[in-house]
């Protein structure tokens, strides 16, 4: 180094010296205490056996957390996060269950008809906290008191009961066939001991299977959130909507498609914005339908525990 620089360089280094001891006092001395860690694996929906919809079926793909009143964001289940705390002890902690909106995975919300996860358990640093605790995922219930009213749970169909609930269409050339999930070859929805399931064969001259519900139903508008939820396997797409009834004019219009899937699959398809697109529509049905690929195979598919929830 030159030496007419130096002294300027000595004067430089010890100005940065001096900001460097004054930044390091100024940081917050309780930064590096060990966070603690919040694990959960599963949120599954508690059994309701005394219930017309009863059974356990659902998927919680995601959970929104919070800690002592702190929104900790969104995490795909299962997680392990860190949360930072003060001090060891008791703490808060809510857990929101979200879903795959319409069977897609980037369209994650909270499911609003079910109740969130709430326990106070402690939390101490650099140890994992594991919820819901014992090892007991079935924890979540339909939240029938919650804020906007009544909950309304109708049991669509579920094969359970004498007659179908879910007709065949002028549209469709073929109708369920009552299946016993007693084997290997109909298992039943993973966790569930239904005795049947509703399947729907396509073959060569039988291309189109289409159902609606027997019932019309009055569905809030508004923006009202309307959701049909439903067990579902199959080798073709599953299309689910509504057909609303105008004065005049009948509407069919399509909400989701469900893509095939080998095992069995639950799906959460919004009506929202078919259902308040037609506000003077007097009422509703709620219809399942596919078409056969053109795969020179036989095409099956295969429906259970379809409910429609809503609060009116």
């Amino acid at each position: 180094m030159q030496d007419f620089l130096r002294p300027y360089f000595k004067g430089a280094l010890g100005l940065f010296s001096m900001l460097f001891v004054i930044g390091v006092s100024g940081c917050d001395q309780n930064s590096g205490t060990a966070p603690a860690f919040l694990r959960v694996d599963a949120l599954q929906l508690a059994p309701e056996l005394n219930a017309p919809y009863g059974n356990t079926s659902s998927k919680i793909t995601t959970a929104w957390v919070e800690v002592n009143g702190v929104n900790l964001g969104a995490h795909h289940l299962p997680f392990h996060i860190p949360v930072l705390i003060e001090a060891d002890g008791p703490a808060e902690i809510v857990l929101y269950p979200g879903i795959n909106i319409n069977g897609i995975s980037s369209f994650r919300g909270i499911y609003p008809f079910y109740t969130a996860y709430t326990t106070t358990t402690t939390l101490s640093a650099g140890k994992t906290t594991t919820l819901p605790s014992g090892g007991q995922t079935h924890v979540l219930s339909y939240d029938f008191d919650g804020l906007g009213g009544n909950l309304i749970v109708e049991n669509l169909e579920n094969f359970e009961l004498v007659g179908q609930r879910l007709v065949p269409t002028s549209q469709s050339d073929t109708s369920w066939i009552l299946v016993s999930q007693l084997g290997e070859k109909f298992p039943a929805p993973a966790g569930e001991d239904n005795a049947y399931s509703g399947m729907a064969i396509l073959d060569t001259g039988i291309s189109r299977f289409e159902v609606h519900s027997l019932d019309r139903y009055d569905l809030p508008k508004l923006s009202a959130n309307v959701y049909v939820e439903l067990d579902y396997r199959c080798s073709v797409p599953i299309s689910v909507g509504v057909v609303a009834y105008r004065p005049g004019q009948i509407l069919q219009m399509p909400t989701a498609t469900l893509n095939p899937t080998k095992e069995w699959n639950h799906a959460y398809v919004n009506l929202v914005t078919e259902v308040s697109g037609v506000p003077d529509a007097s009422d509703f049905r709620i219809y399942l339908g596919t078409i056969k690929n053109g795969n020179g195979k036989l095409d099956t598919l295969m429906v259970d525990n379809v409910r429609l929830v809503y609060r009116p």
